[in-house]
C-alpha cells in the first residue's frame, strides 16, 4: 500500500479526496495539512510515497511548494490536484505525475492510482538494477540463479551477455514468474512510458532473450507467451 499526504487549504476538499483514496484500497494517507508549510515541515518526517496537491493556496502555491522539495522529489511521486487547468504545463515542468481537475471524476482517480502503482513497481525493479549493475552478487529467483558482474549475467555455467533492456525485461519476468504481462503493460513498465501499440522494439528484445536463454543447457529458462498476447518466464527441472 502506497503512502500519500494530502496537501490543500480546503478542509472539505480534503475529506472527499481522502475518502477516495481510501475506498480505493491501494492508498494509506499518512498525514493532511490545510497550510502548505506545515506539510512542507512534515513532509521529511512522513516521508510518502505520494503527494496529492492543491495549486491556488494562500500561503504557498502548490508550483512552489513543489520547487521546494526538488531534493526530495526524487522518491515522491507528485499528483497535482486543482480546479484550474492553465497550470498543467507548469505543473509538469515540476516532474508532478498527474493533474487532475476538480471535481474529481472517480474513475479519473483510479487511473491515477494505477498509474502511480505501476511506478512503484518500476521503481522497485530499477532499484534493483542499480544494486546489481555495481555489486557482484547473485540472484536467486526459483530455480534460476543469477550472478550478475560488468554487464554479464550467468546462469549456471552459461555466461549471457544482454542489452541493458534485456536484462530489465528479464529481471523483471523472473522476479513476477508466476504472472504473465501483456505487451502493452511490460513496455510500460519497461521504457517507463505508454507504447500506444507500439511494442515492437519489445517483440526484438523478446526475441533475443529467447534465443540467448536456449543457449542455457537444458533450457532451464523460457519465455512464454500466454493467452496469445502475455509475456511470462517459466522454469523446468
Amino acid at each position: 500500500m502506497l503512502k500519500a499526504i494530502i496537501i490543500d487549504d480546503e478542509i472539505l476538499a480534503i475529506r472527499l479526496l481522502e475518502s477516495m483514496l481510501k475506498a480505493s484500497g491501494s492508498i494509506e494517507i499518512i498525514g493532511t495539512f490545510q497550510n502548505p508549510k506545515d506539510g512542507l515541515v512534515n513532509i521529511d518526517i512522513l516521508k510518502p510515497d505520494i503527494l496529492f496537491l492543491d495549486i491556488e493556496m494562500a500561503e504557498m502555491t502548490g508550483l512552489e511548494f513543489a520547487s521546494k522539495i526538488e531534493d526530495v522529489s526524487s522518491y515522491i511521486d507528485i499528483v497535482f490536484v486543482t480546479a484550474y487547468e492553465n497550470y498543467a504545463l507548469e505543473a509538469f515542468n515540476v516532474q508532478a505525475i498527474d493533474y487532475i481537475l476538480k471535481p474529481i471524476d472517480h474513475n479519473r482517480l483510479l487511473k491515477t492510482i494505477e498509474r502511480l502503482l505501476e511506478r512503484r513497481v518500476h521503481k522497485k525493479l530499477m532499484q534493483h538494477i542499480d544494486h546489481a549493475s555495481v555489486n557482484e552478487g547473485t540472484k536467486i529467483i526459483h530455480t534460476l540463479h543469477f550472478h550478475i558482474h560488468s554487464g554479464k549475467v550467468s546462469i549456471g555455467d552459461t555466461v549471457l551477455t544482454l542489452s541493458t533492456k534485456e536484462f530489465q525485461i528479464l529481471f523483471f519476468l523472473a522476479q513476477h514468474c508466476n504472472q504473465a504481462f501483456p505487451a502493452d503493460e511490460l513496455y510500460r513498465l519497461i521504457w517507463e512510458e505508454d507504447s500506444f501499440g507500439q511494442t515492437q522494439a519489445l517483440r526484438v528484445h523478446i526475441s533475443n532473450l529467447r534465443k540467448k536463454l536456449e543457449t542455457i543447457p537444458g533450457h532451464t529458462a523460457k519465455i512464454v507467451m500466454v493467452r496469445g498476447s502475455g509475456y511470462q518466464l517459466v522454469f523446468q527441472a
